[in-house]
């Protein structure tokens, strides 16, 4: 059974005595008494209370002095109960106001007083939880924010490695210094790869059970190129971060395929309007400004029921993207990918042909 510890602070000495007696009748109270709110403040300070059950009028410091200061110790956690003889709306109005949990007359019923205690503990008790539950929140929502935002640049230097490597060998540069500064770019940039997914995991525990029917692609490096197109048809890439677009469009155009770019999801869904007997493929980001995967792919789908989309997100993964996928999207990268990786799940859709 949890222990409350509980200030008593009254300047008259019979009442401290009555409500000490009264209340140490329940065994998991611990009571302490205290004449006066200079003093009681000192306790405050030293100690950590439950509950805070003042006097209103004292001399010095009054109780709803005593009650205000106690909040600006930051002991949010504590209930407080005002008792006095002297009652008046704006005293009540007042008190409530500076964050007391309750208001109660003298001459005290013990048993109403008992029933207020209890009000007083479980309404500390839920905002505790509230507060928690809302800092969890706060939290989760601020990795995946990151998360996002570092896998963006992040996708761009994995991939932006792999295109060095790529020029040196057209070049036919055989220079182990810049080898080595190339692969300890890759093995810095897999490794902030790793915290962030340690990181999702953390704050989504089942983040990794991916649900049935996702197809997932891990990040992962010595893997041969895709051959390179058979037809030039265009890919449509929409994506708001402009770095990875160029990145993307560099990427795909080694490899003979035409690319389309679009920012917004508005600017995508117009170009593949009327350009969609051009293009083979969307490479769609999941969260864009203007508006989410799912309304975005409606609307290609819209357009053309066999639009072929590739989804790609920063973010965790999550039932939205399922829900695509189970609408249609026929494949998801996550953020930060490399360069064999996307051209190896460009090759597989464009080789796509839905039946009839």
């Amino acid at each position: 059974m949890k222990k409350f510890n509980i200030l008593v602070v009254d300047d008259d000495y019979a009442s401290r005595l009555m409500l000490k007696k009264a209340l140490e009748q329940q065994e998991n109270y611990s009571v302490t008494l205290c004449s006066n709110g200079t003093d009681a403040l000192n306790l405050l300070k030293e100690n950590k209370y439950d509950l805070l059950l003042t006097d209103l009028i004292m001399q010095g410091i009054s109780g709803i002095d005593l009650i205000e200061q106690a909040r600006e110790l930051e002991s949010d956690n504590m209930a407080t109960i005002l008792l006095t003889g002297h009652a008046s709306l704006e005293t009540a109005v007042q008190a409530v106001r500076l964050g007391a949990s309750d208001y109660l007359l003298k001459p005290i019923n013990l048993e109403e007083l008992q029933i207020r205690i209890n009000r007083a503990f479980e309404r500390v008790e839920l905002e505790r939880r509230l507060y928690e539950a809302e800092r969890k929140l706060t939290y989760n929502a601020t990795i995946a924010t990151t998360n996002h935002e570092i896998n963006q640049p992040l996708t761009v230097i994995i991939s932006a490695i792999d295109m060095v490597k790529m020029e040196l060998q057209k070049m036919n540069v055989n220079n182990q210094r810049l080898t080595n500064y190339l692969q300890l770019m890759t093995k810095s940039s897999m490794r902030i790869a790793n915290i962030l997914k340690k990181l999702r995991e953390i704050t989504h525990p089942k983040i990794q059970d991916v649900p049935l029917g996702m197809k997932m692609i891990e990040i992962q490096e010595d893997r041969k190129p895709p051959t390179r197109p058979e037809d030039n048809k265009y890919i449509l890439v929409i994506e708001d971060e402009e770095n990875l677009r160029q990145i993307l469009q560099t990427v795909l155009s080694e490899e003979q395929y035409k690319v389309i770019l679009a920012e917004t999801a508005h600017e995508g869904v117009d170009l593949y309007a009327a350009d969609k007997h051009l293009i083979e493929l969307v490479v769609l980001d999941f969260n864009l400004p203007d508006a989410d995967g799912l309304r975005v792919l409606h609307k290609l789908q819209a357009i053309d029921p066999n639009v072929k989309v590739l989804l790609t997100s920063g973010f965790d993964v999550d039932e939205s993207i399922q829900e695509a996928l189970n609408r249609g999207a026929l494949e998801f990268i996550r953020k930060p990918f490399n360069r064999i990786q996307i051209l190896e799940c460009v090759k597989k859709i464009y080789a796509y042909h839905p039946t009839s």
